[in-house]
C-alpha cells in the first residue's frame, strides 16, 4: 500500500490560514445578515455613542483584551520577535486576510453610496481601530519592558499616542483632521520599521532565541589569597559559561554539546536524543546545562537556532507532571513561533493517560480532538525543522522530594519519553538532570535514556588545604597569637617548623572534609558559613579553625547527626551517662562516637563520619579509649578545639553562636594582656589572675606564652608576673599554690632558673599557705636539677644505704662546693634558715641543710653526714626557734651513727652551751615527741651528766 503524500509544512500553513480567513469572513458576512445580530449591534452602538469617553475607552481596552487573548491562545507572545516568518506565518495573517475579504465583499456587493458619507464613516471606524492598536502597543511595551530597554522609543510612541487621542477627541468633525491622522499613521509606520530593523539585527547577533543575559567567559579564578576565595565562594549562582566551569565539569559540557550539535553516533539513527545527566545535589548539573545552552547559542550561527525549555518538576503533582512539562514546552516555543495549533497538546496527553470510561471523560476527550501524541510531536518536529529551530528540553529536580513522590514523578516523565523514544524527532532533544544516589531511579532512567553521563565526585583537598592555610595566616596578619604555637610570631616560620602542615597529604581535617563534601555547592556553603564568623570581631583566633571547619561541614552534610552530636556533647566530654545507646557499665568516647554515627548515617558513610567526629573531638588515644572519666584536663588546655573541656569556656557554644559569649573572656585579649606585661600593669594582671577564676584558667591554659623569648625583656616579664602573684593577697585563695599548679611548673620554676632562686625562697617562706609549694620548689631544684643533672659530672657517689662516700681530694671537694654555690646562685642557706625557721616546715629545712652541706664541701676532709649533723647542732645553738630543737631531736633520737657525729662536735662547745642545749631539749613540747624520746636524745648526745 503506497504511502499518502502530504504537503510541505509551509504550504499546509498558508493553506490553513487562507481557509481560516475565508471561513471567518463568511461567518462575519452571514452574521451581519441576521436581524438579531443587527439589533444587538445597533444597541451596542447606541450605548457607545451616548458617551464619547465610553466609546474611546472601550476601543482602547478592546486592544488590551485582544492582545492578552492572543497570548492566551499562543498566537502571540510578549517575548516573541516581530520578525515575520514566511515559512511558518502566524495566525494573525488569517485575521488580516479575513478583514480584507470582508471589506472586499462589502465594496463589491454594496449599491451606489455617497462617497462623502462613506469616507466619514470609514474615518470614524479607523479612528477607533487605531485606538485599539494603541491599546495593543501599550500592552506590548509593558510585557516586553520596552520602557526600560528602549526608553526613547517608548517616550516617542507615548507622545504620538497622546497627540492622536487629543486630535481624535478635539477634531472629530473637522475635515483637516484626516490629514493629521495620516501624518500620525506615517509616524507609527516609521517607528514600526525602526523596531523591525532593530529586532532583525538583534536576532542576527543572538542566534539562541531565548532571553540570555550577557555572559562573562572568563576562566575560573586562581585562588591565591583569602579575598580570591571570598570572591569565588560568595557567588553560588549558576555558571553560564563552559570556560568558568571546573576543569572536570568542562569535560561533560563539551561532550554533551558536541553530541547535540553533531547528532548521534554514526551507527545510531537520527532520532530524538534522550540524555541523562546524573550527579549528587549541588555538583554542578545546572551549570553544565546552562553552559551547554550558551555553547549551542555561540556555535550555531550557520545552523539551526536553538530554543531552550528549562523545566523544574519539583513540587509538581505526580498526576500532572507530563502536563506541566508539555505546557512549559509549548509556552517556551511560543516565544518564537506561533503555537496556536499545539495549544491543546498538554490536555490531549493528560486525557490519553486517564483511566476509566465515564461519559464525561469520553465527551471531554471527544471535544478535545484526536489523541495522537506521537503525531503531534512529529508535527511539532516538522515545524521546528521548517522554521530552522531545534528544541532542547532540560528536566531538572526530577528526584527531589520524598521517595514515593519522586518515584511517581520519574515514572510519569519516563512514560512521556518512552512514547517519543523511537520517533524521528531530530529537532527535539531531552536532557534529564537528576541525582545518582537512588538506584531505582537510575534503573528507570537508564531504560529510556540512550546516553547517560555520570558526574564523578570532585576532590576538594587542594582548595581546602589552601583555604585553611590562608585562614590560619590571617591570625598572624592580624598580629594575633596561634595558641598551640605561642612561640611563633611569623607564619612562614610556622609552616617551616610544622613541616608544611597544610599539604594535601598531611592536613588531616582537609582530607576528612574532602571525603565527605560531595558537591561544589556544599563546599561553598561550608566556606561561606566559616568565613562569616572567621573575622576579628567574632571567632578569628578564638576557636581552632579545624574544629570550626569540621563542625560546619557536619552541619551542612548531616543535620541530624549534627544535632545528635550537639545534644550528646556534654555527656561525651564530661563522662556522664549518654542517651546515644545506653548500656550497662561505662563506655569510652570512641565507642559512643561510633554508635552516634551508626545510628544516624548509612554504612558507606560511617568510616568517614567517625573520622570527622574523632578529629573534631581531637583527644589522645588513651582518653578516647578510656572508660568513665573521659575528657578531663590532660595538659592540652591550650587548644581551642571542641574537645577541650573547661569550666570557663565552651568552644562548641562559640561556634554555634558564631561569636564569643559575653560571660567568657576572649582568648586573644587575654593573650595580648599577657604579652604586654609591664611594671605599670602587672599588679592589675596579677589581681585578675588571683581574683577572677576565668583569668586563672586562661593563665593556666596559655602559660606557654610566658616562655616565649630568652631576651632580657621576656625574662623581666616573667619575673614581674611571678612576684606580682606572690605579693597578691588573693593568691592563697585562688589555688595557685596547690598541686599541680601551672604557676609552679611553668612560671615560678622558670624564674628560679633565671637567677631569682633566693628571692623566690624568701617570698614563699613569708607565706604560710605556700610552704608545700616551697618544699616542692626545693625538692625539684635539689633532686631533679642538682643531684640528677649537676652532681653526676663531679663523680660524687653513694653507698647502698644512700650515704655519700667521703671525698678525699681537696681539689674535688673545691669543685663540688663551687658548683653548689654557683648553682644555688650564692645563697647563704645558714642565714636563710636562721631567719625563716619558724615559717618553714621540717621537710624544707632538711633540704636546705643538704644544700648548705654541699656549699661547705671544701672545708676539710669531708664526711657528708658528719657535716650535716654539725650544721644542725650549730643552728640549734644559734636559734631559739622551736623548729631548730625539733630538727635536732628528729636527727638524734634514732640512729646511733648520727649521735656519734653529734658527740664529736659537742666536744668543741662550752659547758654552758651544753647545759643550754640540754635544758632546751627537756623543755621542748611537741605532740609527736614524748618524754622518753627526749631522754633518749639527751643520752645519745652525751648530755646526761651535764
Amino acid at each position: 500500500m503506497s504511502q499518502v503524500k502530504t504537503l510541505p509544512i509551509t504550504a499546509t500553513r498558508w493553506l490553513s490560514l487562507l481557509l481560516c480567513a475565508i471561513t471567518a469572513a463568511t461567518i462575519t458576512v452571514f452574521l451581519s445578515k441576521i436581524g438579531l445580530v443587527q439589533k444587538a449591534y445597533s444597541s451596542l452602538g447606541a450605548i457607545l455613542h451616548a458617551s464619547p469617553v465610553l466609546h474611546y475607552s472601550s476601543a482602547f481596552l478592546a486592544g488590551i483584551g485582544i492582545k492578552l487573548l492572543l497570548d492566551k491562545f499562543y498566537i502571540s507572545h510578549p517575548k516573541r520577535s516581530i520578525v515575520f516568518s514566511w515559512r511558518y506565518p502566524p495566525v494573525t495573517i488569517a485575521v488580516l486576510a479575513s478583514l480584507l475579504l470582508t471589506a472586499f465583499y462589502m465594496l463589491s456587493t454594496a449599491p451606489k453610496f455617497d462617497e462623502a458619507a462613506l469616507y466619514a464613516q470609514s474615518f470614524m471606524s479607523l479612528k477607533y481601530l487605531a485606538l485599539t492598536f494603541i491599546g495593543m502597543l501599550i500592552t506590548v511595551i509593558y510585557q516586553a519592558k520596552l520602557y526600560t530597554q528602549k526608553p526613547i522609543f517608548t517616550a516617542v510612541l507615548v507622545a504620538l499616542s497622546t497627540m492622536y487621542v487629543d486630535f481624535a477627541v478635539g477634531l472629530a468633525y473637522i475635515a483637516a483632521a484626516f490629514y493629521v491622522f495620516i501624518s500620525l499613521a506615517a509616524s507609527y509606520l516609521i517607528l514600526a520599521i525602526y523596531l523591525l530593523c532593530n529586532e532583525h539585527r538583534q536576532s542576527k547577533q543572538q542566534n539562541f532565541t531565548s532571553e540570555i543575559e550577557p555572559i562573562e567567559t572568563k576562566e575560573s579564578p586562581e585562588l591565591k589569597t583569602l579575598e580570591d576565595f571570598r570572591e569565588w565562594f560568595k557567588d553560588d549562582s549558576i555558571i553560564k559559561s563552559t570556560e568558568r566551569l571546573e576543569p572536570d565539569l568542562q569535560v561533560y559540557a563539551k561532550r554533551i554539546t558536541e553530541r547535540l550539535q553533531n547528532g548521534r553516533d554514526k551507527y545510531e539513527k537520527n532520532l530524538a536524543q534522550h540524555i541523562a545527566l546524573c550527579g549528587p545535589y549541588g555538583c554542578g548539573k545546572s551549570s553544565i546545562v546552562e553552559s551547554i545552552v550558551n555553547d549551542l547559542a555561540r556555535n550555531s550561527e550557520k545552523e539551526s537556532v536553538w530554543i531552550h525549555s528549562d523545566i523544574s518538576t519539583w513540587g509538581a503533582e505526580t498526576g500532572s507532571v507530563a502536563h506541566v512539562v508539555l505546557s512549559h514546552i509549548i509556552d517556551d516555543i511560543s516565544q518564537h513561533i506561533d503555537m496556536c495549533a499545539f495549544r491543546a497538546l498538554p490536555k490531549h496527553y493528560t486525557e490519553a493517560l486517564k483511566s476509566g470510561g465515564s461519559a464525561f471523560q469520553f465527551v471531554s476527550t471527544l471535544l478535545a480532538g484526536p489523541v495522537d501524541i506521537e503525531g503531534s510531536f512529529q508535527k511539532l518536529n516538522d515545524v521546528l525543522d521548517t522554521t530552522n529551530h531545534k528544541l532542547l528540553i532540560t528536566l531538572q529536580d526530577v528526584d527531589r522530594g520524598t521517595d514515593e513522590e519522586s518515584a511517581k514523578r520519574l515514572n510519569a516523565i519516563a512514560a512521556l519519553l518512552d512514547r517519543l523514544k523511537n520517533r524521528n524527532l531530530s529537532h527535539i532533544n531531552f536532557i534529564v538532570a537528576m541525582g545518582n544516589t537512588k538506584i531505582e531511579h537510575i534503573e528507570v532512567l537508564s531504560k529510556i535514556a540512550d546516553y547517560v553521563e555520570t558526574i564523578v565526585e570532585q576532590d576538594f583537598r587542594d582548595k581546602l588545604c589552601k583555604w585553611a592555610e590562608l585562614s590560619t595566616k590571617e591570625i598572624f596578619n592580624k598580629e594575633m597569637v596561634l595558641t598551640n604555637e605561642p612561640f611563633i610570631t611569623n607564619f612562614n616560620r610556622y609552616k617551616k617548623l610544622t613541616s608544611d602542615i597544610f599539604s594535601e597529604k598531611r592536613y588531616l581535617p582537609g582530607i576528612i572534609a574532602s571525603n565527605l563534601i560531595i558537591s561544589m555547592r556544599m563546599f561553598k556553603r561550608v566556606m561561606r558559613r566559616v568565613d562569616k564568623c572567621w573575622v576579628n570581631e567574632k571567632l578569628l583566633g578564638e576557636v581552632a579553625f579545624d574544629s570550626l571547619m569540621l563542625l560546619m561541614t557536619l552541619r551542612e552534610l548531616k543535620p541530624v547527626l549534627f544535632n545528635q552530636f550537639i545534644s550528646n556533647y556534654p555527656r561525651l566530654l564530661n563522662g556522664t551517662g549518654s542517651n546515644i545507646n545506653p548500656v550497662e557499665g561505662s563506655r569510652s568516647i570512641k565507642e559512643m562516637l561510633h554508635d552516634l554515627v551508626t545510628n544516624n548515617s548509612s554504612p558507606i558513610e560511617n568510616k568517614a563520619l567517625t573520622s570527622l567526629l574523632e578529629c573534631l573531638v581531637d583527644l589522645p588515644d588513651h582518653l578516647m579509649e578510656a572508660e568513665g572519666n573521659f575528657a578531663k584536663k590532660d595538659g592540652r588546655g591550650y587548644l581551642q578545639g571542641v574537645g577541650n573541656s573547661q569550666d570557663t569556656v565552651n568552644y562548641l557554644n562559640r561556634i554555634l553562636l558564631e561569636t564569643v559569649p559575653k560571660n567568657e573572656l576572649r582568648d586573644q585579649e587575654v593573650l595580648k594582656y599577657f604579652k604586654t606585661i609591664s611594671p605599670e600593669n602587672v599588679a592589675e594582671l596579677a589581681n585578675y589572675i588571683c581574683s577572677d577564676h576565668r583569668w586563672l584558667v586562661s593563665f593556666e591554659r596559655f602559660n606557654g606564652v610566658f616562655g616565649v623569648g630568652d631576651d632580657i625583656e621576656s625574662k623581666n616579664k616573667r619575673k614581674l608576673l611571678a612576684f606580682a602573684v606572690l605579693d597578691n593577697k588573693q593568691a592563697e585563695k585562688s589555688g595557685l599554690f596547690s598541686y599541680p599548679s601551672i604557676f609552679e611548673d611553668t612560671l615560678l620554676r622558670t624564674v628560679v632558673i633565671e637567677g631569682h632562686f633566693e628571692k623566690v625562697l624568701n617570698k614563699l617562706a613569708g607565706i604560710e599557705s605556700a610552704q608545700p609549694l616551697l618544699f616542692r620548689i626545693l625538692t625539684w631544684h635539689y633532686d631533679y636539677l642538682f643531684i640528677a643533672r649537676e652532681l653526676p659530672s663531679l663523680f660524687v657517689k653513694k653507698d647502698s644505704k644512700g650515704h655519700y662516700f667521703d671525698v678525699e681530694e681537696i681539689e674535688e671537694r673545691r669543685k663540688i662546693a663551687e658548683k653548689a654555690k654557683s648553682f644555688t646562685q650564692g645563697i647563704d642557706f645558714r642565714e636563710f634558715l636562721l631567719e625563716n625557721l619558724d615559717q618553714l616546715n621540717m621537710e624544707s629545712i632538711e633540704l636546705t641543710i643538704h644544700y648548705l652541706v654541699f656549699t661547705q664541701f671544701d672545708d676539710s676532709k669531708f664526711n657528708f653526714d658528719e657535716k650535716r649533723m654539725e650544721n644542725i647542732l650549730s643552728i640549734c645553738l644559734a636559734s631559739v626557734s622551736a623548729n631548730a630543737t625539733l630538727l635536732l631531736i628528729n636527727n638524734a633520737k634514732f640512729a646511733e651513727p648520727e649521735a656519734i657525729y653529734f658527740r664529736q662536735h659537742l666536744l668543741k662547745v662550752t659547758t654552758d652551751e651544753k647545759v643550754y642545749l640540754k635544758n632546751k631539749i627537756q623543755c621542748f613540747q611537741h605532740q609527736d615527741i614524748t618524754e622518753d624520746q627526749k631522754f633518749k636524745v639527751i643520752d645519745n648526745l652525751g648530755l646526761s651528766e651535764e
